[in-house]
């Protein structure tokens, strides 16, 4: 493995609004059916008097979570409104701190690492994966300044397209605890368009055949040190 680079900790401009965002999403998506369309970001960024970025991060954290589907230039749609399986016995009812993150960071990486090798070993179509990661270069480039949560969409076709239910299950369930935690922190994982070159990187060596240099790009991307620094910090 390269040196690991650690996540670059800085809180979240107007977290507060993110959480109660985050909150009456959840909540109107579980009171909702399988296949039932949510309103567009401006209604409901418009309903809840919050901006149409603010909506749109907590959708991505939703889409994260297995319990939404946003479908490109055609809305939103529920897939699971009780996100199971519970994601209680995970957290264990431990303090959300730099070294919970860090254990969190390690089980994901198990579980993103093996996803890779699946992938890479079975030698899918990256069709699709090569389609999204033009999306959210667009998106970035449409909006460079954006604050945010994070972005999962990447991982979460990459297990799709490996086929395996019991690890697209497992998957589901971390990344719904991964964004819980940061949230409740009131922290950020570092910078998105990093982790979207990082992402780019991983594919390149999946479409070149180099499965161990993909898991190790991934393991990279996702374990690595939880290091805190203010928003001064950062600044410098």
């Amino acid at each position: 493995m390269g040196e690991r680079r650690p996540f670059q900790i800085i809180p979240i401009r107007q977290v507060d609004v993110y959480r109660e965002v985050l909150r009456q999403l959840d909540g109107l998506v579980s009171s909702l059916r399988p296949g039932e369309r949510l309103g567009s970001e401006r209604e409901l960024a418009e309903q809840l008097n919050v901006s149409r970025v603010s909506v749109r991060e907590a959708l991505r954290a939703l889409e994260s979570m297995g319990k939404v589907e946003i479908r490109r230039n055609a809305g939103t749609y529920v897939l699971d409104p009780n996100g199971s399986p519970p994601i209680e016995p995970l957290r264990m009812g431990l303090p959300v701190d730099a070294r919970y993150l860090q254990w969190l960071a390690e089980l994901r990486s198990a579980i993103e690492t093996k996803v890779v090798e699946l992938v890479g070993r079975q030698k899918v179509d990256l069709t699709p994966v090569w389609a999204l990661l033009r999306q959210a270069g667009d998106e970035l480039a449409a909006r460079p300044g954006e604050d945010g949560m994070m972005d999962m969409r990447f991982e979460v076709l990459l297990a799709r397209l490996a086929g395996n239910p019991l690890l697209i299950q497992m998957q589901r369930m971390v990344h719904r605890l991964w964004v819980a935690s940061w949230a409740e922190a009131g922290l950020s994982p570092g910078d998105r368009h990093l982790f979207h070159a990082e992402h780019e990187g991983i594919l390149e060596a999946l479409e070149a055949g180099d499965v161990d240099r993909a898991m190790e790009l991934m393991h990279d991307h996702v374990d690595r040190p939880v290091v805190e620094r203010t928003e001064e910090d950062a600044s410098r």
